[in-house]
């Protein structure tokens, strides 16, 4: 540190002027260098003796710097020796004088400079200014809860009450650091003994950017109101402070999380908490709240009348009338309808007067039926209100009885069809519950991929349940550090576990869950059932049936993780004799296993595998090459299977490294889990970019590809060809196959409206909308999570070479795309796992190249696998991030820039301790487990943490702190299996204040905390953060396309259908109508369509009533599907949903992408069912039947035409084309088949 004395400061002058000057000279050159931080210092003006009234400071101060470089620098150009050079003045007519300090700086001082990031001080007057203004408490009366009925009036259905003993009155402020008001229902002192007591207050607290609308009553006398509606509930607390005579034994109060303030309000907080009254003391208090309201941003708030005497909507006796009316419905029915209620699409009495109509449903239609129908009604009651603005004579929003007969003409036996899975045996309609604090929310069911217990309980689906436990946002719990999380948890998840869940009058209890779920907070509940054999089944006994576990009883979280196997979702496989399971040992040496989690398999069973996968019913698998290497589970084993070509038929060869526990059984199921058939490409992450830097790697070179990439992103907004490669290449709209369907699109001479060398332009704001959503995704996940792809590299399962022919250090890789020779990579590559979060998590390795004449890869290739050596002292996949060979996946970069100037040893940590109860565990002890687990799932902190510190050490991952976070994200990535929990006192803290962070971090909502600073990171990651520019695509997501959420309004739809009717008509009569010949697509479909049917003639009339028929049907499943896949309230747009992506922020990313995996499976399963429809009989390729599945597929290509402006008509039109171009594909191949014969 050094000081620097300045003089003559002009006395006018305030210290914020003084260091803007300052820092206008500090932060450039020569002293600033763009790729590093701003230099920080601090100023002090001095006071003085016997200053004047009104005198700010004396005219002098002292200039602290980080170094005596940069004062010395400082002092030639603005020291006295530099007088008449250069001037530095806060006023034209006086300057500041510099010479060097003869102190040593304060000690407060220095490490102020060393912890903290240059702060702009006007941008913290004016935070400071904004928490002066939220100072003030408004008093208030009252809270209260309630509904807000249909009628636009506010039932109250829940009042506080005053605390006993009260002294501290109820009131209302705002947590200006936290973005939150808290509102305080008032605190009372309760007496523990004679002397100590403690004072207690219920809160409700809610983050500012959760009101959704204010509404001010001001017409209620002298206690005017505030009308809070909330986007989701707001958090229920206990604040408690002890005291010890006058004197507080704690300085900060506990905080503890409510499900419920009292056993009045635990019956209405599951319906109540989206609307909120608060009666204020005064009209003062209110002209204080709207003046703190306006500050932070709030809506702004309209008139409201006064509330009606309560409608009592929600007392214990309506709602325990409601329960045994649906507990005596069937299961199904009953799911749907206490879906209706406790997912708050009606109030009680509005579903208790629909009773009626659904039993008659129900009588007329059936169970199945009647379900699906309750299904599609929850989802058109939550869009009344929401109709399309695109036309102008819309009717006013419809009633509910029009929503349940929508919703059951909705309900076709096509779109029954469409949801049936019972020939599929690899997926099932899933039922789900989600848990949060204050209420139990119902969705579903969804098509999901199976497992080994469903599958053997085929007719008894509906009594599983997979069970989500989240916070009020549907997001991971997450809480502050003062509130007793923990105990939360345990107390309400804990509780749900050990007690079970009743749904609609059925028991349902805690069974298992699988290790993906777990990570999601998320298991499977079962209820108990009768089989076909009069067998009865709860969760105990189906616990018993999965194998035997005696060896585990004692640790709860191992027995988690093995019995986890059975509900892995997997596909059904091939069944083998014991007889045709060989036992080998693992290769080991030095401590070091070289086939962990690996076994082999014949290259014919394997080709059987494979068949079987691609022709079961309703399979979606395609391959180009018969994959080598698969991840499996098969009874008390698993882990992967890739090709031995010594072995022979159904031989398979497994190790005890995979052998988790036994089940006595004569034959053996072998389940894939995952097949692996192609490369798959590399994408840089934050976590690899630091470690690469540190390893002596260049931002520019990051900097490149990363541009790179964005060129791509834009160059496929201008042109189809472009737009195809884009959407491949990063796995969008894979639903629709529609990198496939635009390919063929720019063959036939069709391009998006900017293309000038297309012959037929598309100018579709629809699709162009699309676009961009697919390219904000890709711009979003590469600017938050620096997401790039890597050109000429490969990311491939890891199998190893058994034969013991490739040599230490050596691996073999052969990538073989479709339709492409073999390449095989030679030389030195960088191999690596993700995430690193060490500097030894990449390594170099030797790539053989071409297989020689005399090694085992001459007979197997192995291809898109890398293969590694089993000689040597320590297998390579150890070395990378802990990894092994049960299903890992290895980054293999040939992109010679990305090539570190040294390498890191890698990392080896002890095996982690594995929690030994010391006694036979129950099922109470592993709901335990799971409540742990939610408490203590700390990895991603533990990641986060590293990112941080690295930015912040000038020794970057190398700092002996990020050592030791890599080890700590060791034990937490074990921590699911050794049930040892990382302690957070352990996590090492950060160089910088907790306020301060760098730029990367704020996340896509930013920092979510008024008083946190951030600053520029000059590290690579800091640097591409800030080299993307999302506020167009900001706007895009924030616009939401909202136009075509919900489809038409009732008056707009019936104008809709009147057009297609008249259409079809035309279409029957008189040939195709002038709409759908006229557009683009079909004036380019048509030269090839004349070839094969009669394009423009009349379609016979079933066929254009199928079409329309298909048509409702798939937009009535699109409709739920948008609206229950969305991480906010809002359905998703069509668009999204063409895409596959979610444009919505969010603060938690993976729920994101958790959700957009939901999505895409759902799109896929509706997607494939309709194709199924418009193939028709056509399932022999070499049959005649082809023309009629194409002209089928003609049929709803003109529909979707014709009802192109309605919801789901665009990607229905993605449907319909994608079936033309497989049928064209296919009649092209069966005619050449015919030529060669003849």
């Amino acid at each position: 540190m050094a000081e620097v004395f300045m003089q003559n400061i002009p006395l006018s002058t305030t210290h914020v002027e003084v260091v803007r000057s300052l820092a206008e000279v500090l932060h450039n050159p020569p002293f600033y260098n763009p790729n590093n931080q701003l230099i920080n210092f601090h100023v002090a003006l001095h006071r003085g003796r016997n200053l004047p009234a009104g005198r700010k400071h004396s005219g002098n101060g002292s200039l602290t710097l980080p170094d005596a470089d940069t004062a010395s620098l400082f002092l030639q150009a603005y020291g006295p020796l530099a007088f008449g050079r250069r001037r530095l003045q806060c006023e034209r007519t006086q300057l500041i004088r510099f010479r060097a300090g003869h102190t040593i700086p304060r000690q407060e001082v220095v490490a102020l400079i060393q912890s903290t990031q240059y702060v702009d001080p006007l941008a913290q007057e004016e935070r400071d200014e904004r928490a002066n203004q939220l100072r003030s408490a408004v008093r208030i009366t009252q809270v209260q809860f309630g509904w807000q009925c249909r009628d636009g009036q506010f039932s109250v259905e829940w009042t506080s009450s005053l605390p006993t003993n009260m002294t501290s009155p109820p009131s209302l402020g705002f947590q200006e650091e936290s973005n939150e008001v808290w509102v305080s229902m008032g605190g009372g002192h309760h007496t523990l003994l004679d002397d100590i007591g403690t004072l207690i207050s219920n809160v409700v607290i809610f983050r500012f950017s959760r009101v959704e609308s204010l509404a001010y009553d001001t017409c209620s006398g002298p206690h005017p109101a505030i009308l809070f509606s909330f986007q989701t509930a707001p958090a229920f607390e206990m604040h408690g402070t002890m005291s010890l005579g006058s004197l507080s034994s704690f300085s900060q109060g506990r905080r503890t999380r409510l499900t419920s303030f009292s056993p009045s309000h635990e019956i209405v907080a599951p319906y109540t908490s989206l609307a909120m009254r608060v009666v204020c003391d005064s009209r003062r208090d209110l002209a204080a709240f709207q003046r703190m309201a306006e500050v932070v941003n709030l809506p702004p708030g309209i008139e409201l009348a006064p509330p009606p005497p309560s409608r009592t909507l929600f007392t214990l006796g309506t709602l325990d009338r409601i329960h045994r009316w649906i507990a005596r419905l069937p299961y199904v029915v009953g799911f749907q309808a206490l879906a209706i209620l406790n997912n708050l699409h009606l109030d009680p009495l509005e579903l208790w007067e629909l009773r009626p109509q659904i039993m008659s449903i129900l009588n007329e239609h059936g169970t199945p039926r009647t379900s699906e129908i309750l299904r599609l009604f929850g989802p058109h009651v939550q869009m009344l209100g929401w109709d399309s603005d695109r036309d102008t004579d819309e009717e006013p929003p419809q009633t509910i009885r029009d929503c349940l007969r929508r919703a059951s003409k909705d309900t076709t036996p096509l779109h029954m069809a469409l949801r049936d899975q019972s020939k599929n045996p690899g997926w099932f309609n899933c039922h789900h519950v989600t848990v949060t604090p204050t209420r139990m929310v119902l969705a579903g069911p969804y098509p999901d991929q199976s497992n080994r217990v469903l599958r053997r309980y085929p007719k008894h689906h509906d009594h599983f349940l997979r069970v989500n436990f989240t916070d009020e946002d549907l997001l991971d719990f997450r809480w502050d550090r003062d509130v007793d999380g923990a105990q939360f948890v345990r107390e309400r998840v804990g509780g749900v576990l050990k007690r079970g869940l009743t749904v609609a009058g059925r028991k349902f209890e805690f069974l298992a869950y699988s290790s993906s779920a777990l990570k999601e907070h998320a298991v499977w509940f079962c209820a108990e059932f009768m089989d076909d054999k009069g067998k009865t089944w709860n969760a105990d006994t189906i616990r018993q049936s999965l194998g035997d576990f005696s060896h585990l009883e004692r640790y709860p979280a191992r027995y988690g993780a093995r019995m986890s196997q059975a509900f892995t979702a997997t596909e059904p496989g091939i069944t083998l004799q014991l007889d045709e399971i060989v036992m080998t040992p693992d290769i080991k040496r030095n401590g070091s296993n070289f086939t962990d989690g690996i076994g082999d398999i014949s290259k014919y069973l394997a080709k059987k595998i494979s068949r079987r996968l691609q022709r079961r019913p309703g399979s979606k698998k395609r391959f180009y090459l018969d994959p080598s290497a698969y991840q499996f589970r098969m009874d008390g084993f698993k882990g992967m299977i890739a090709v031995n070509h010594r072995l022979e038929g159904l031989e398979v060869m497994l190790r005890d490294s995979q052998r988790k526990f036994d089940v006595p059984r004569p034959l053996m199921e072998i389940e894939i889990a995952q097949s692996f058939w192609h490369p798959k490409p590399v994408y840089l992450n934050r976590f690899m970019i630091m470690i690469l830097e540190t390893l002596g790697v260049p931002a520019r070179v990051f900097i490149e590809l990363q541009d790179e990439a964005v060129r791509e992103v834009e160059e496929a907004t201008q042109t189809l060809a472009k737009c195809s490669e884009f959407l491949d290449a990063h796995g969008i709209g894979t639903s629709y196959r529609l990198s496939s369907a635009m390919l063929n699109l720019h063959k036939l001479k069709v391009g998006l409206q900017s293309e000038t060398v297309a012959s037929l332009n598309l100018n579709d704001e629809f699709l162009d909308r699309a676009i961009e959503f697919a390219a904000n995704h890709v711009l979003r996940v590469m600017k938050h999570k620096a997401r790039i792809p890597v050109k000429g590299s490969y990311t491939l399962v890891g199998v190893v070479d058994v034969h013991g022919w490739l040599q230490p250090n050596e691996v073999f890789v052969c990538i073989q795309e479709k339709d492409e020779k073999p390449e095989y990579i030679k030389g030195k590559v960088l191999i690596t796992r993700s995430p690193q979060v060490h500097p030894g998590d990449v390594q170099f390795v030797e790539a053989i190249g071409d297989p020689p004449p005399e090694s085992p890869f001459t007979f197997e290739k192995l291809p898109n696998c890398v293969v590694f050596s089993s000689l040597g002292d320590r297998c390579i996949p150890s070395m990378l991030s802990g990894g092994d060979l049960d299903g890992d996946e290895y980054n293999v970069i040939l992109y010679q820039d990305l090539f570190p100037s040294e390498i890191h040893p890698p990392a080896d940590y002890p095996l982690a301790i594995i929690k030994d109860l010391g006694r036979a565990c129950t099922i109470d002890d592993l709901a335990d487990w799971v409540a742990e687990y939610i408490n203590s799932d700390i990895l991603g902190l533990v990641a986060d943490q590293f990112l941080l510190l690295a930015d912040q050490s000038p020794l970057m991952a190398r700092d002996p702190d990020c050592i030791k976070l890599a080890e700590l994200a060791s034990k937490a990535v074990d921590f699911a299996k050794s049930g040892t929990p990382v302690n957070r006192a352990d996590v090492p803290s950060l160089r910088f204040p907790s306020d301060r962070r760098p730029d990367w971090s704020v996340g896509e909502v930013g920092t979510g905390r008024s008083g946190r600073m951030v600053y520029k990171s000059n590290r690579a990651i800091g640097i591409l953060f800030r080299r993307i520019d999302l506020n167009h695509a900001d706007r895009l997501a924030a616009r939401r396309a909202r136009s075509q959420r919900g489809g038409l309004g009732q008056k707009a739809e019936k104008k809709a259908e009147a057009k297609l009717e008249r259409a079809m008509k035309d279409l029957t009569i008189t040939g195709p109508a002038r709409d759908v010949l006229g557009h683009p697509i079909s004036l380019a479909l048509l030269p090839v369509l004349r070839k094969h049917i009669d394009a423009e003639s009349a379609i016979p009339e079933e066929l254009t009533t199928v079409a329309r028929k298909q048509f409702d049907a798939y937009v009535s499943e699109l409709r739920f599907i948008a609206s229950s896949n969305t991480i906010t309230w809002d359905p998703l747009t069509e668009e999204e949903i063409l895409m596959g992506t979610i444009a919505s922020k969010t603060t938690q990313p993976r729920k994101r992408t958790t959700m957009m995996a939901r999505l895409r499976n759902q799109t896929d399963e509706l997607v494939k069912r309709i194709q199924a429809e418009l193939a028709g009989d056509a399932l022999d390729v070499d049959s005649d039947d082809l023309e009629d599945s194409l002209l089928r597929s003609w049929a709803a290509w003109q529909v979707s035409v014709l009802r192109d402006t309605a919801f789901g008509g665009k990607s229905f039109g993605f449907v319909a084309l994608r079936s033309i171009f497989e049928c064209l594909k296919e009649i092209e191949d069966r005619d050449e088949r015919k030529s060669y014969v003849a």
